[in-house]
């Protein structure tokens, strides 16, 4: 390309897109020697998102701020993860300070490039040098105006000589053998637009850094705040600085960017209900994204095994036997009137129980094809085979949705539990342990289908007005049950369906009747679930250990999903019968 003085808006599209090209090839290698602030393995994959959803969304116009709006917005929307959400900041930035400018000379856009570095600073509580932020400001740290091909000749000369002393900024950088993550995809970045301003062409010609294999000591590594928690705000009825605030004690790496009409906030939290919460108060959630650090972590690590088991989140198992046997979770979505959340992450039993009394209207969904395809995709990095244990297909399009990712996918595989809750739950733990024994997939699939067979649930309800709103059961059965005060057993058919298995006048007589049904064969293993009724739960699991000689394989509570279809106060037990009954 001929010598530039001056920049107008296609130069810069066209640039921009080379650049999120660059940094998309290089994902995998971003993704490995990912270890600040936490090393689950997703900075490439957050930022190669965000330059995605640019390359789909943002528009050419040969006017500068024309294009640079089209950008940023686009980056907001895409924008992931931590470094992900620096990048969209500092772009919108750009996008702020050349509003109304229809081209800039070097020395105009510098000034902008000068403003979006001190907003990415400013959306962070706790800025840390050594990361992306640190190449930022030094890479444009000159004043080479000469054109603009020299401009940013200069500027990726001192990125990439400033992504060289990472390690030396950030201590875990140096014990890891690997610089910055997110400021080598920035990197990437800026060699891509240089590339195009010099030449005109848009060959990948990035080379790493830093080799795969440094990779070292992220074993040693504990993440404190297990969930990196994000949400993009509509009306914000507060400013950013009152929202960092607002939310400076739930946790860390807190970054909040973009303005009141269009928001987006990252933290890393144990509490993403109460953010969401906190959230509900002061904005609308247009979107929100929660990723379990720890289980990403535990992804990463396992060397040794060959399959991940993956459910949803209307399989109910303890946290901690989730944490044992390395069980990835998708989480359904919960409608409560106007908002969204993610079952189990997002919105737990415990604050649904607070909105439930004034809700006008809650349903719940299956989950999204990009969240499928974020965890799907990444556990793929990781593992040979997937194995997906879904609620039963008759309850939910969760079934369904995995399917479509598998159909493109060969290695994932689907497997209808045609149960929920706890019996869901008692599939997924058997299918896991048989997975960290490294059991060949086929024989994990024979056994599962075998004990689908021989596993029930039968659920004490308190009433059945909940069922009937979300059509699991009948208008008619509903209005009978009520008329007479009937306290039904639920259960499930052989195909998923929902069905009475008992009748009972009182809830004492309702326990005694899943007492009966539980006597019909001798039992392998049982576990006991309730929804806000843990006293109910433990009397149950007593008389249950009593009547058998067997303790529960666990005890937990429901998620809100399926509190909101049986009621709070219900209690369920799933059991795996030795032989079918």
């Amino acid at each position: 390309m001929s010598d530039l003085l001056v920049l107008k808006g296609n130069d810069v599209y066209n640039a921009f897109m080379t650049g999120a090209k660059n940094l998309i090839h290089i994902k995998t290698h971003l993704n490995k020697i990912n270890v600040f602030p936490v090393p689950d393995g997703d900075t490439g994959s957050n930022m190669a998102y965000l330059m995605q959803t640019i390359l789909d969304q943002a528009k050419p116009n040969d006017d500068l701020s024309v294009t640079m709006d089209s950008i940023a917005y686009a980056a907001m929307n895409g924008s992931r993860g931590n470094s992900g959400i620096i990048f969209s900041e500092y772009l919108n930035g750009l996008a702020e300070k050349l509003k109304g400018k229809a081209s800039a000379k070097i020395e105009e856009f510098h000034e902008a490039v000068i403003h979006a570095i001190q907003k990415a600073y400013h959306a962070i509580m706790n800025p840390v040098e050594g990361t992306i932020l640190t190449v930022l400001r030094k890479a444009f740290n000159h004043h080479d105006f000469k054109d603009v091909k020299s401009y940013f000749e200069t500027s990726l000369t001192l990125a990439k000589s400033s992504l060289l002393e990472t390690p030396n900024e950030l201590p875990i950088l140096k014990e890891s053998g690997v610089v910055d993550a997110g400021a080598e995809g920035f990197t990437a970045f800026l060699e891509g637009v240089t590339q195009y301003l010099q030449t005109g062409k848009t060959e990948f010609t990035y080379q790493e850094i830093t080799q795969d294999e440094a990779f070292a000591v992220v074993h040693e590594m504990v993440i404190e705040e297990r969930f990196c928690t994000e949400a993009q705000l509509k009306d914000v009825k507060i400013s950013n600085e009152s929202m960092i605030s607002l939310l400076s004690k739930d946790g860390s790496s807190l970054i909040v960017s973009g303005d009141q009409n269009n928001m987006r906030i990252h933290i890393h939290t144990n509490q993403p209900d109460v953010f969401f919460l906190k959230l509900r108060n002061v904005a609308t959630v247009t979107n929100q994204k929660v990723d379990d650090m720890l289980r990403q972590k535990q992804a990463i690590e396992d060397i040794t095994h060959k399959i991940a088991v993956v459910t949803d989140s209307i399989a109910d198992i303890p946290l901690s036997l989730k944490d044992k046997y390395h069980i990835h979770m998708i989480p359904v979505y919960l409608m409560v009137d106007d908002y969204s959340y993610l079952d189990q992450i997002s919105v737990t039993t415990r604050t649904f129980y607070h909105m439930i009394s004034q809700a006008k209207h809650f349903s719940s969904s299956q989950p999204d094809k990009i969240t499928i395809e974020r965890m799907m995709d990444f556990l793929l990095e990781h593992y040979e085979q997937i194995l997906f244990v879904s609620v039963a297909s008759k309850l939910s399009g969760t079934y369904n949705a995995i399917n479509q990712y598998a159909e493109k996918h060969p290695q994932v595989t689907v497997f209808d539990s045609k149960l929920n809750s706890g019996a869901e739950g008692q599939l997924v733990l058997n299918a896991a342990m048989m997975a960290q024994e490294d059991m060949p997939l086929e024989e994990i699939i024979s056994t599962l289908e075998d004990q689908r067979k021989r596993t029930k649930i039968y659920v004490s309800v308190n009433t059945l007005k909940y069922m009937v709103k979300q059509g699991r059961v009948s208008k008619v059965t509903g209005l009978a049950a009520k008329i007479m005060n009937l306290k039904p057993v639920i259960s499930l058919d052989k195909d998923g369906g929902g069905t009475i298995e008992a009748k009972a006048l009182s809830l004492r007589s309702n326990e005694k009747k899943i007492l009966e049904l539980l006597s019909k064969g001798e039992i392998e293993s049982y576990a006991v679930v309730h929804a806000m009724a843990e006293d109910r739960c433990l009397k149950l699991a007593d008389r249950i250990e009593k009547m058998t000689g067997k303790k529960p394989e666990y005890m937990t509570e429901i998620g809100p999903v399926l509190s909101m279809n049986a009621g709070l106060g219900a209690v369920a037990v799933s059991v795996l019968f030795k032989e079918e009954v």
